[in-house]
This record gives C-alpha cells, sequence and structure tokens, in this order.
C-alpha cells in the first residue's frame, strides 16, 4: 500500500506568518460584460495593468464564469499567433504508484496538436504543466478551438497509449547520461520521503505501463481519472497573443474556453518541505559523467513567491552572486579554487515550499578545497547577517529594473504567453502587477530581508559535490539513472567551523555601481519614417569594414555593437585553435571584477573564439556602452596571463574537450557533418591530439602575435550617430594597433564539394554508456548561390517536417530527437537534412528515412492546390514576421554581412520569388535533387554513430551484405537478444525467402524459427523477444520487408580512387567510411561567397 502524501486543507495565514500578504482578489476592479457577438458573459479588469511604456501591445485582462483567468494581447504586427494555457497541476500530483503520469498526460496533447498542424510544444513541471502553440495569424480562430476541446474533451485514444509511454521513455532514456537529470533526481530521492517532490517526475516505461501491469490497472482510465480530478477551470490560466482586435481575441477565448468543467481549486498543496531536519547537515557525494567539479548548497526556506514584490531571494542572491571585488567569487578566483558562481531561488521550489541554492563550478585545486570554499561561502552570509539589509543596494537593484521596465524590448510571443500564463498563477499577485512581476522590484522590506536570510544557516543546509574523478567510495545507486552517490554527515570539523566566527579580510559587500545609465535620451525622432532595411557602410579601407544603422524602428536608448577581428593565427591550427580558447577564458577572467557591475545595470557582452579570429559584441542601453567596449578592446590587446589563470583555464579547455566525448548522439554526428561540409574546422579530438604543446609562455607569445594583422569587421546599430560609430572604430583601430590583413589572406568562409554519390560515415560513440545512435542524412540540393533553389528547398523543409515526424517519431516511435531541416553551406551546398536519434540500429534508420524520402513524392503529387497554398502562405508569413527587437534586427544585418553576400534585401527577394512557385517546380526540383530513383546526379552523406550496445558490422560485412541484411541483423538484436545469429545467417535466410518466394508472414516465421533455433539461456526471455518480433509493427518484420525491395545502385563517383584509402563499397553503390579526415582530404573546397550588391563606402 503506498503511503498518501498529507495535503493542506487551508492555506497558510498571517496568524502563522507575519509577513505573508493577503491572496490577491480577483474580484476588485473587475467588471462585468458581454461579448460583442455571442453576448456571452465574463468580467474584465478595469483597473491599470501597469504596462510598459515602451509595450506597443494592448492586454486585456478577464475572468470566464467558470473561473479560467485569460489575459488576451494584441499586437497589429505579429505575423503569427499564439496561445499558452497553465494548468496549476504537475507532476508532484503524480500517483505514487504511476510515477510520470502527468508528463504523460502533457505528451499525448502533445501529439494532438501535431496531428493538426502548426507549431506546438508543452512542459510539466513541479507543480505547473504548459500548453502553448503557434500558428499563422489568421488561422488562430481554428487552432483555438481544437486547443480547447483537449480540456473539455480529451482525445486520449486507446492506440496512442502504448505508443506515447514509449516516448516518455525514449525522452527519459534521451537524458540518462545528462549530469543535471541526473543530480536532480538524486536530491529528489534524497528528500523526504513523506513529500510527493521525492518521486521520479520525468517517468519511463516501468514506471507507467510497467507499474499498470503490475498493479493490474488500466492507464489510460487512470490517465483520464487523473485529468478529470485535477484539469479544472479553476486552476487555468490563459495568455492569447494574436492580430486580431482586443473584442475579437476575447470573443474566442469566452466561447471557446468557457465550456472547461470547474471542479473547484483541485491543485493538491502539500503539508511539509522536501528538505526536514532529516535532509539537511547533509554531505551528498556524487559520480557525474561528464568532466565536472560542482559544489551545491541547498537551503530549506518558506515560499518566497507571495513576497513578490520585496523579492528577498533576488536580494540575496545578487550579492552572494555577485562577481565583482569583495565577492565570495572574486576571493576563489584569485586562490585558484573556482571559475563561477550562481546563486538564487532554486527552479526545484513549488507553493508551499522553497530552496535557496549556492552552486560554484570548482578547479581541481578547488576541488581539494571544497571545504575551505563552504567556509567561504560562510563568511560571506555571515557577514550579510551581522549587517542590517542594505537599503542603497536595493535601491540600485530597483533603480535597474524600473528603467529596464520602462525601456522594455518587445520578445516573442509565444514566450511572453508561456511566461505570462505560468506568472498569473500566483495566487499572491495581484492584477496590477502581473506584467511587470517579471522585472520590477518594488519594495525595501527590511524585516522580510533579515527574516528570509536567516535560514542560510548551518542547521539548514545540504551539501552536494559532485564530480567525476572524486576520490570517495561510493557505496549506492540511484536507480533510475545509476547514478553512484555516497551521503553522511557533515563533518564535525566542518560544521563546527561554519557555526563559529569566520572572517577574510578581502571579502565586502559591492561598490556602488558605475554603469548604471542616465542618459536615456532617444536621439533619432524622425518616427513615422520609412524604416531602412541595410546598414550604410561607411568605410572600407585600411583593414576596416564599417557598417552603421541608427535604430529607426524601437526609438529606445539601447545600443548593439559587433566587432569581427580577423586574424588567421587564431584558427591556423588545432593548438592555434587551443590556445585562442584558452586566451578567451583568461581574458573573461579578468574582466570579470570590472565588468560585472555592467551586466548588473543592464549592458551585456560577449567574447567569443571563432574560425575567422575573435567576435566582441556588446548591447544594451546605449549611455555607457562604448565605454564598456573600449575596456573590452583594451584589455584584449594588453592581456597577460598570470600563473594561476593558466593553471586554472588550460584545465577548464581541457575539460572542455573531454566533455565533447559525453556529447548526445546527435551532437556527435552534426558535428562529423559539419566536419565534412565546411571548409575550415577542427574537431575536439584534433585539439585534444595537440594538447601536450600547451605551455604558458606559449600562450602568451600566441596572445601577443595575435593582432599584428587584423582586419576589422564592424556593425555599430541603435541609438547612435554616424559619428559615434566612426569614432568607436578609430578607437577599436587605435587599441588593436594592427597592420591591415590583405584582402587574399582573409579565412572567409567557404564549403566543401562533394562529388554525386551516397557516401555513408560510421563512426562509433566515444561514450560507453549511451544506449541511442543517430542517423543524420543530408541530401544535397544545389547551390546557396541560387536563390530560387533557395526557396524552393525551405518550401520543401517546411512541407516536409511534420510528416517526417508524425511517421518516424510519432507512429514509428525510432526516437525522441526526430526533426527534418535545411543547411546552407556559404559558397557552397544547400542540403536537405534529416535526423533520428534511435536506439535502433542506424542502418534500419538510415533504411527508414530512404523509405520516407521514396513515398514522398506521391504525397507532394497528390497535394491539393489549397494544401500547397497554404504551406506557401505560411513560409511567406515566416518571412514577414516583423523584428521584434535591436538585438534581432543588429543579427538579422550581421548574418548579412559576416556571410559575404550582404544580402539585406533577401527577405523582400525570397518573398518575391515565393509568390511564383508552383507545384510543378517544386517536383522539377524534388526529381532533380532529393529522388534517389529520378535524380541525374543525386548526392547525399549520411553521418551515423553507433552505440556501443549495439553491435557494429565490420568493413567486410558492409561491402558484402546488402543494407537490408544488415538492418534485419540489427532488427534482431532490438527486438531480441544481441549475438544470436550472425549476419552470414541472416543473409543466408533471406536468399531462401526469395529462392522460395516467401510472403511477409512465412518470411518472419523463417526468421523466427532460425532465432528459436540459435537462441540459448532463458526460454522466456525467448519467448518475450518472439512476441516482439511477431507485432505488426516490429523492427524485425519491417526490416524484411524492406530488404527484399530493390534500390537502385548510386553508380555516382564510379573512379574515384577512394577503394586505396580503406573505403569500401557497399552492394548498393554507396561508399562507406570509418575515418573522416581522410575522407574530407579528397574533397574540392568552395570558392569565397561573392557579394549580392556593390560594397561602396560613404567616406
Amino acid at each position: 500500500m503506498s503511503p498518501v502524501f498529507e495535503t493542506l486543507v487551508t492555506l497558510p495565514t498571517r496568524s502563522g506568518n507575519q509577513f505573508l500578504p493577503p491572496v490577491a482578489s480577483f474580484e476588485t476592479n473587475f467588471e462585468s460584460r458581454v461579448t460583442v457577438d455571442s453576448q456571452a458573459e465574463y468580467t474584465e479588469f478595469v483597473g491599470d495593468l501597469d504596462k510598459s511604456p515602451s509595450d506597443t501591445r494592448a492586454h486585456r485582462l478577464i475572468r470566464l464564469t467558470n473561473g479560467l483567468v485569460a489575459m488576451v494581447v494584441h499586437d497589429e504586427e505579429e505575423s503569427k499567433a499564439c496561445a499558452a494555457l497553465d494548468v496549476n497541476v504537475g507532476s508532484l500530483a503524480d500517483p505514487q504508484e504511476l510515477q510520470g503520469l502527468a508528463h504523460f498526460c502533457e505528451h499525448l496533447l502533445f501529439m494532438y496538436l501535431s496531428a493538426h498542424g502548426g507549431y506546438s510544444n508543452a512542459y510539466t513541471d513541479l507543480e505547473d504543466t504548459c500548453y502553448y502553440f503557434e500558428v499563422r495569424y489568421d488561422a488562430l480562430g481554428g487552432a483555438l478551438d481544437r486547443f480547447s476541446q483537449f480540456f473539455i474533451e480529451p482525445l486520449f485514444t486507446a492506440d496512442c497509449t502504448d505508443r506515447e509511454v514509449k516516448a516518455v521513455d525514449s525522452e527519459h532514456k534521451k537524458n540518462i547520461q545528462n549530469d543535471m537529470w541526473r543530480q536532480y533526481q538524486l536530491e529528489k530521492e534524497l528528500s523526504s520521503p513523506d513529500h510527493p517532490f521525492s518521486m521520479f517526475a520525468t517517468g519511463n516505461y516501468d514506471t507507467l505501463s510497467g507499474a499498470a501491469r503490475r498493479l493490474g490497472v488500466d492507464l489510460r482510465e487512470r490517465l483520464l481519472d487523473f485529468h478529470a480530478k485535477y484539469y479544472s477551470a479553476d486552476i487555468m490560466r490563459l495568455v492569447v497573443v494574436g492580430r486580431d482586435s482586443l473584442d475579437q481575441l476575447t470573443e474566442w477565448v469566452v466561447s471557446k474556453f468557457s465550456g472547461i468543467q470547474s471542479k473547484g481549486l483541485t491543485k493538491p498543496l502539500f503539508k511539509g518541505h522536501p528538505l526536514t531536519a532529516r535532509e539537511m547537515g547533509q554531505m551528498i557525494y556524487l559520480k557525474s559523467i561528464r568532466e565536472q567539479r560542482t559544489l551545491d548548497l541547498t537551503f530549506a526556506l518558506p515560499d518566497l513567491k507571495p513576497y513578490h514584490r520585496s523579492k528577498p531571494a533576488q536580494y540575496l542572491g545578487s550579492l552572494l552572486g555577485h562577481e565583482g571585488r569583495g565577492s565570495i567569487l572574486s576571493c576563489l578566483r584569485k586562490r585558484g579554487w573556482a571559475t563561477t558562481i550562481v546563486a538564487g531561488r532554486a527552479p526545484t521550489s513549488a507553493e508551499g515550499f522553497d530552496m535557496f541554492k549556492i552552486t560554484v563550478s570548482l578547479t581541481e585545486p578547488g576541488l581539494e578545497h571544497y571545504t575551505d570554499v563552504v567556509r567561504m561561502v560562510f563568511a560571506y552570509i555571515q557577514l550579510l547577517q551581522s549587517e542590517r539589509p542594505q537599503r542603497w543596494f536595493h535601491d540600485e537593484l530597483r533603480r535597474i529594473s524600473e528603467i529596464e521596465y520602462r525601456f522594455m524590448e518587445k520578445y516573442d510571443a509565444v514566450a511572453l504567453a508561456s511566461n505570462l500564463a505560468s506568472v498569473m498563477q500566483n495566487r499572491y499577485l495581484s492584477a496590477e502587477c502581473i506584467l511587470s512581476d517579471a522585472v520590477r522590484l518594488k519594495d525595501f522590506d527590511e524585516d522580510l530581508l533579515v527574516w528570509t536570510q536567516g535560514f542560510l544557516r548551518p542547521d539548514n543546509v545540504r551539501i552536494v559535490l559532485a564530480a567525476r574523478d572524486l576520490d570517495v567510495e561510493f557505496d549506492r545507486t540511484e536507480k533510475h539513472y545509476e547514478l553512484d552517490f555516497r551521503t553522511e554527515p557533515i563533518s564535525e570539523q566542518l560544521m563546527q567551523d561554519i557555526r563559529g566566527d569566520l572572517e577574510y579580510d578581502e571579502l565586502h559587500l559591492p561598490e556602488p555601481n558605475q554603469f548604471i545609465p542616465d542618459n536615456m535620451e532617444v536621439k533619432n525622432q524622425r518616427r513615422g519614417d520609412a524604416v531602412c532595411d541595410a546598414p550604410t557602410l561607411l568605410k572600407m579601407a585600411e583593414g576596416l569594414e564599417l557598417w552603421f544603422k541608427q535604430d529607426d524602428r524601437f526609438f529606445l536608448p539601447r545600443g548593439n555593437v559587433r566587432v569581427n577581428i580577423e586574424t588567421p593565427r587564431a584558427y591556423e591550427s588545432p593548438l592555434s585553435s587551443v590556445f585562442n580558447q584558452l586566451f578567451m577564458m583568461v581574458l573573461k577572467d579578468t574582466l570579470t571584477e570590472i565588468t560585472y557591475d555592467a551586466e548588473i545595470a543592464g549592458l551585456w557582452f560577449e567574447i567569443r573564439d571563432t574560425i575567422e579570429g575573435i567576435v566582441v559584441h556588446i548591447d544594451g542601453f546605449n549611455d555607457k556602452l562604448l565605454q564598456l567596449l573600449e575596456i573590452l578592446v583594451k584589455t584584449l590587446r594588453t592581456c597577460k596571463v598570470e600563473r594561476t589563470q593558466f593553471e586554472v583555464y588550460s584545465r577548464e579547455v581541457k575539460k572542455k574537450l573531454d566533455n565533447a566525448r559525453h556529447s548526445e548522439p546527435y551532437g556527435h554526428v552534426q558535428t562529423n557533418t559539419s566536419f565534412l561540409n565546411q571548409g575550415f574546422m577542427w574537431r575536439f579530438m584534433d585539439k585534444l591530439a595537440a594538447f601536450d604543446l600547451v605551455t604558458m609562455d606559449r600562450l602568451q607569445l600566441f596572445i601577443d602575435s595575435l593582432f599584428e594583422q587584423t582586419r576589422v569587421q564592424m556593425l555599430v546599430t541603435g541609438n547612435f550617430d554616424e559619428s559615434d560609430a566612426l569614432a568607436a572604430a578609430d578607437m577599436v583601430k587605435t587599441l588593436l594597433g594592427s597592420q591591415a590583413l590583405p584582402e587574399y589572406a582573409r579565412r572567409v568562409p567557404r564549403a566543401l564539394l562533394h562529388e554525386p554519390g551516397v557516401y555513408v560515415h560510421h563512426a562509433l560513440m566515444p561514450e560507453k554508456g549511451n544506449v541511442n545512435s543517430c542517423v543524420d542524412y543530408s541530401v544535397y540540393a544545389g547551390m546557396t548561390s541560387d536563390r530560387r533553389g533557395r526557396v524552393v528547398l525551405d518550401l520543401l523543409s517546411l512541407i516536409m517536417q511534420e510528416p517526417f515526424f508524425d511517421q518516424l517519431r510519432t507512429k514509428e516511435q525510432l526516437g525522441y530527437i526526430t526533426y527534418s531541416t535545411e543547411r546552407k553551406y556559404n559558397g557552397g551546398h544547400m542540403t536537405l537534412r534529416l535526423l533520428v536519434q534511435s536506439e535502433a540500429s542506424p542502418i534500419y534508420v538510415r533504411m527508414r528515412i530512404d523509405q520516407f524520402l521514396s513515398g514522398f513524392r506521391e504525397r507532394l503529387e497528390e497535394m491539393t492546390l489549397e494544401k500547397f497554398d497554404g504551406y506557401v502562405s505560411s513560409l511567406r508569413v515566416a518571412r514577414e514576421e516583423k523584428i521584434k527587437n535591436l538585438f534581432e534586427e543588429s543579427g538579422r544585418l550581421w548574418r548579412h554581412v559576416s556571410s559575404g553576400y550582404y544580402e539585406f534585401d533577401r527577405i523582400a527577394t525570397d518573398i518575391e520569388i515565393l509568390s511564383t512557385v508552383t507545384q510543378h517546380e517544386l517536383l522539377e526540383f524534388w526529381d532533380s535533387y532529393v529522388d534517389r530513383q529520378r535524380a541525374p546526379a543525386y548526392t547525399a552523406l549520411a553521418a551515423t554513430i553507433w552505440s556501443t550496445k549495439i553491435t557494429q558490422p565490420t568493413d567486410e560485412e558492409l561491402e558484402k551484405f546488402a543494407d537490408g541484411v544488415l538492418a534485419v541483423h540489427g532488427s534482431l538484436e532490438h527486438d531480441g537478444t544481441r549475438g544470436v545469429l550472425t549476419v552470414e545467417q541472416v543473409g543466408d535466410i533471406l536468399r531462401q525467402m526469395d529462392d522460395a518466394k516467401d510472403d511477409e508472414e512465412r518470411g518472419l516465421e523463417r526468421i523466427i524459427a532460425a532465432y528459436e533455433e540459435a537462441a540459448k539461456g532463458d526460454g522466456e526471455d525467448v519467448a518475450k523477444a518472439v512476441a516482439k518480433m511477431r507485432k505488426p509493427a516490429s523492427h524485425v518484420r519491417t526490416a524484411i520487408v524492406m530488404a527484399r525491395e530493390k534500390t537502385k545502385v548510386c553508380n555516382g563517383n564510379k573512379d574515384c580512387g577512394l577503394a586505396n584509402m580503406g573505403v569500401v563499397r557497399s552492394p548498393s553503390g554507396d561508399w562507406l567510411f570509418r575515418e573522416a579526415s581522410a575522407f574530407r582530404a579528397t574533397l574540392r573546397q568552395s570558392g569565397a561567397p561573392v557579394p549580392t550588391r556593390p560594397l561602396v563606402p560613404k567616406y
């Protein structure tokens, strides 16, 4: 009998907590209304929503008669429409006997929406399940109708149940080697067993279908019970954003969502805290997968959501996570013990309880001194507790938040809808604060701050130390992720130390922030003028290319500057690439204390290494933005590496390169695909091979010579004048002090060119624990410079996305990560890309992708004109989407500049071409490039990576046996047991089928008979495997069908000499290779991109 978690009967009151505010009323300032068309009743908030002065959207807050609260948002510039509905129930409400049920419920909706067009997604949190979608602005009404029906009459069809449980299971398996998920589940498992936080929220096949089978219950019935019990209008919050009027949006919401049943406030609130006295005072050691070293200090706090006006966790997090002089991190960095610190309210908090977490990323010496790190953290806590809360510091945070809110930029509508829907669930948040809550800090409550920081005590902390190389004897294993760990009480010595007086002279509170902007004047007052889509080329000579565009869209005091410092030395070898990566880390460490205040004050910067050199990018309020740029470039040019920095960050670079081994399979194949298509690229293994040559002296020599010859490419946008841009460029050039890099010496983006043929790269996962393999299949489809072909490919990619996902992910359940897209390589080819990460054999998966492609032409032929026009309209709407903020505009312009094409009119060109594309042209494009049977020069590349859990064919087997034979052999392993039948035996059986002219069923039985005869061991396991093979959609059955179909032999690249380089040719004519670098060396390189316009500078 599972224990029942105890719930609260009534909400907490001020009698138990003097600081607790009253619950917000959604009756005050709400007036009765009726909709314009249907005359349906609702109430509307008529008070002040405290909208940002820069917010151009119109908002209306309403409450339906069933208790559902909704915000409708009108945006006349929005090309897309969207909605998000947040149900205030999540994984905490899972039955203990069916863990993951809330997540499973979410999955079924995601599948349902995908089947009805548009983009949709959902997530399940501890106390929320949020569903959201995006469609064309003119399709919102119908989409809302379908969306609402899920909550009124959910379509939990029986045939989808097992399929979506497998999807949940696949999602979990995707995360098994992810350290974040592993630690999160361990922290849950080691919390109070009397609280539902301790359960397994993701769920898997065993906790859902397996548990239901053991209990003798119907999983679908339990899912319907869960929905019926918790999915009530009273705990739903809806946000709809569209181009339609507020009245029309209101009409849709009221008419379509009033039918959701009201069952009262069904959200369960659980008694107690996940972290009780039993769980505190504990030291947890865990073994990570990746090369990492983290120290987490978690404090149990009461629920802080009621205190949204003063946000005590934000105040404490800003001080404990500060990175300037006198901070915890500053002192740790000087000792070489840490690289980063993050402090604040933990995302694992929910109504009724909170957690405050301080996370420190340790270095190798820091790991050895982790107890000293804990002492230093508590020393700073003691510093805070010894003084009253600092009003001046709170006032700075409030002032910055007021500026941010007053000049707030527009952001993505889907993000707006999902964020607002979640924010509206805070029962203490009044209507007036909904829009501003995420940004504005309002009240300074000294007593509340003292009370909150009082929970940061030694007896109220749990410490987690995670590393791959911990010198600890692990004695326990977490069951869902098989994570090794050990728990023990915090040592008496450490507990005694942190309870005593701790003093570090270098620790002190922050100094006043000098980067808070003063001048917020907007320079361009010409509102209403036509918007310019292209920047102006101000200069192009003597190693400088300067582009400028004054803000003529947003009229906000913000700026954005991007600087590409081209220097060939940065990427001339794997060793140079390592040095440049290491230089970036040392530089950021040097800058941290100087620039942290700038980041707090609304300025943002990024400095990163690239193939071409170094990119400096800054964004934020323009008043002191160029001052920040000067600091960055001056430090960049004069950086001297300290011994501690070298020792710390050389290890960090090595750690990052080592961790690349532990990437997900889809990450590895994407890297390999890029390596086989990009003109310049060093892989992590190339860099690791050169790492022994890294020394401090060599690093400093590299830095000192890096800027001898440079070319500066620069884009200045926002609230600036031309004179500001010219002065900024002169400043950058002067500080660099470089000779101009000749044009012919530039390392511009180039692509590798493939001859006709099918090329398959086979690689083995470098990390042994992952059960998944992956296939990244690229079909080459013309050149990037072909503007018309580019538009047709984009249209084809859009048409293919949902059918591909629906067939391979939803119907065949090949893997959780399944998608199709397109990619365009600068100066080179365009490709149609299809990716599937799966537990199945990559050969089987590749054949399923081929089968999908071979049948897709018929879908294109049968597509109605109405359907075709709908896709064209969707692509046009996507192209017409308005730029929402300066960062986005700058990014779009920079892509055109840095690509070398300078195609600023690309959107207008694409839309013009799109208006003339026909179905016939689409089919011609398909036949010319994508159809293996018809394309005259069919070219494809399949990058595959194999899990160590499955058998990879030998080169001899790849050369001798057709893909169908290998797919059947791999499927026997997938459905049955590894190593029962050899590839040779499978090939013989398939030949016998052909000789006997067996149909599918007889062929399957022939395979099963051979399997049963060869299988040894437990008869029950054999019976289970055979039952699995006999299922209508089993991999073995499908592979047999594919194996007996004849594939056209690809005759491309006949006499290329690849066989002399260890490349083998399959019976179908595909070229198969393992050594990517050797194959890459045979490929030609494209020319540089050619500008689409004359480049004539103004000065």
